[in-house]
């Protein structure tokens, strides 16, 4: 298999606070503190507190990435499908994946 395809999933981001969400989940699934992931990545503690909570949205790609490294994961684009006002309803309300 391709390096390009040779992954699991972990989930899918379409904006700043599914991939805090998703960066949160991964670090405490592999019993990292927010200080050990920051330490590793060269970046702040702040950094990835803010980065969890959604709040940088003008990060460097290669800030966030250093943290993705430090959680050994990835970022890989995958084709969404364009949001329509249900399958945002469904997203808020918990009720669907998509």
């Amino acid at each position: 298999m391709s390096r390009y395809h040779d992954f699991v999933s972990i989930g899918v981001a379409r904006n700043e606070i599914e991939l805090g969400a998703l960066l949160h989940a991964r670090r405490r699934s592999l019993g990292l503190t927010q200080a050990q992931v920051a330490a590793q990545a060269g970046v702040s503690r702040a950094f990835v507190v803010d980065l969890e909570r959604g709040k940088r949205t003008g990060a460097e790609l290669g800030r966030v990435l250093a943290v993705t490294k430090a959680l050994n994961a990835g970022l890989a684009l995958t084709e969404v499908a364009p949001d329509t006002f249900d399958s945002v309803l469904d997203r808020l309300l918990g009720g669907g994946s998509g």
